[in-house]
């Protein structure tokens, strides 16, 4: 008798046991699936931050294309409507048409060059450029913070390439910031 109630209990515990084990398992397997789900969302949310940033860069930088083009071929046309000018006035006098541009214009436009080329500078540097700039930053030490902190296993590859983008946008920013304040420095000299 008190051997088969031993043997009972034995069963009772085994059986006890195992099904422990098994929700423990389970709950395991169910945490790891929420972790990878949300780890997979915060990539999602961050491709898509990437992409729309990359967008608007690009959505900028073909406007200053257009915006360039626009400066030459205005220029072109300030050329060739000073020349039509200056072969109206002295046609018929044969002698003035003999001599040279007069050198003010060519200075006006290598001025004009120079307005162009800072222009292009403050372009550059532009504060809209260095808040993305900054944002980038943020969301990847975000991202570094969270490989680093939030997974037992830490994927030093992935770390280590965030790190080095984290650095190359430094870089570049830091890059920008000495492009304004050098044309700060140049604007407040020409007052």
């Amino acid at each position: 008798m008190l051997q088969a109630q031993k043997v009972r209990l034995t069963d009772f515990l085994d059986e006890r046991s195992a099904y422990l084990t098994q929700f423990a398992e389970d709950a395991n397997a169910e945490f790891d699936k929420i972790g990878e789900n949300a780890l997979k969302e915060l990539d999602e949310a961050s491709a898509r931050i990437m992409e729309n940033l990359e967008n608007r860069m690009q959505a900028f930088e073909e406007t200053a294309e257009i915006s360039k083009q626009e400066i030459e071929k205005n220029e072109r046309i300030l050329e060739e409507f000073e020349d039509k000018i200056d072969h109206d006035r002295n046609e018929g006098l044969f002698f003035k048409n003999l001599r040279q541009k007069a050198p003010q214009g060519q200075a006006e436009a290598m001025l004009e060059r120079q307005k162009i080329r800072e222009v292009t500078k403050e372009s550059a540097g532009s504060k809209v450029r260095r808040n993305i700039y900054l944002v980038l930053m943020s969301l990847l030490l975000v991202t570094i913070g969270n490989a680093v902190l939030a997974t037992p296993e830490v994927e030093w590859r992935k770390v280590a390439a965030l790190g080095l983008i984290f650095f190359g946008l430094l870089a570049q920013y830091i890059y920008e910031q000495s492009l304004s304040s050098t044309t700060e420095k140049t604007d407040k000299k020409n007052e």
